[in-house]
C-alpha cells in the first residue's frame, strides 16, 4: 500500500496549541479524542531558551563596553534576532510564535483509512527520533489524535552558532549546522532525505504494509489508470498519455 510523507517546515509555530494548552486551534479538533494525543516533550519557549542562551549572553555581555550591544536577557536577544531576519519578519501575521519554528510529518491523506493506531506507533517512534536530531531546541513535541488524521507537530527554536561561535536563530543555518553543509538549500535537501529514511524505518518496524511514494507519482499512477480505461472504452488518448510522459520524464 503505497501513501504520500508530508514534511512541512514553518517559521511560526504555537508550542501552546501543540499541547492542547491554548485555545487558538489550527484544525478541526475532536475534543472527545483530544486525551488520546501523545505528548513527548513538553516545555516553555523560555525554559529552552534560557538554557541554551543563558552562558552564552551573560559572557557575551561581559566583553561589550556599550550598552546598547548587550543583550541582557534571553527575551531582547530573540527580539533582535528576529529584527535580523528581516524575510521571516515581513511574513509574520501576528498569528503564533514568532520565534519558534515548526516541524508537522504526516502519513497518508484524510480518507485513506489507514490503521490510526499503528500510525500512531510509528508517529511516535519517528518522533523521537526528530527530537533526539532537533536536539536542546525542542519547546513542544506531540503526536495529535484529535483531528481527522494523525500527524506528528514538533516545535523548536532554530538556534545554531555561526562561524564566530555566536547563536543565531534560523532554520536555514540549523540544518547546514545539523547536516555540516555549507548550501543552505542542500543542507535542508539532506535533512529531508535523511528523514525520508528514518520514516522508512519506522514504517517497516510497525507498520510494514505501508510504502513511501512521492504524491506526484502516486497522481501520476492514478491517470494511467483512468487513460486505460478511457482507452479501452474506445477514446483517444495520445495527447493525456504525452501529458504523462513528459510529467515521468521529471521525475525521473
Amino acid at each position: 500500500m503505497k501513501e504520500t510523507f508530508t514534511f512541512h517546515i514553518s517559521n511560526f509555530s504555537n508550542p501552546a496549541e501543540t499541547l492542547r494548552k491554548s485555545r487558538e486551534y489550527f484544525g478541526n479538533i475532536d475534543h472527545s479524542k483530544t486525551e488520546q494525543n501523545i505528548v513527548l516533550i513538553s516545555k516553555t519557549k523560555k525554559e529552552v531558551a534560557t538554557k541554551l542562551l543563558g552562558s552564552f549572553i551573560k559572557t557575551h555581555d561581559e566583553k561589550q563596553k556599550r550598552e546598547a550591544r548587550k543583550y541582557k536577557t534571553v527575551d531582547n536577544f530573540l527580539e533582535k534576532q528576529f529584527l535580523i531576519n528581516r524575510r521571516k519578519a515581513k511574513n509574520w501575521k501576528g498569528k503564533g510564535d514568532r520565534d519558534c519554528a515548526q516541524l508537522i510529518v504526516q502519513i497518508g491523506q484524510a480518507g485513506d483509512n489507514l490503521d490510526r493506531n499503528k500510525l500512531a506507533t510509528v508517529l511516535q517512534d519517528f518522533g523521537n527520533k526528530m527530537v533526539n536530531v532537533l536536539g536542546k531546541r525542542v519547546v513542544a513535541a506531540s503526536v495529535h489524535m484529535d483531528e481527522q488524521t494523525p500527524h506528528l507537530q514538533i516545535d523548536y527554536l532554530p538556534i545554531f552558532k555561526d562561524k564566530r561561535a555566536s547563536f543565531r536563530i534560523g532554520n536555514s543555518g540549523m540544518f547546514r549546522q545539523i547536516t555540516k553543509n555549507g548550501n543552505g538549500r542542500e543542507a535542508f535537501k539532506m535533512f529531508r532525505t535523511a528523514t525520508t529514511n528514518e520514516m522508512k524505518k519506522s514504517l517497516k518496524k510497525n507498520y510494514p504494509e505501508i510504502e513511501i511514494e512521492k504524491s506526484k507519482n502516486l497522481r501520476l499512477e492514478e491517470l494511467e489508470k483512468q487513460v486505460k480505461e478511457l482507452k479501452r472504452q474506445g477514446y483517444d488518448i495520445r495527447r493525456p498519455e504525452q501529458t504523462i510522459e513528459r510529467e515521468l520524464e521529471r521525475t525521473r
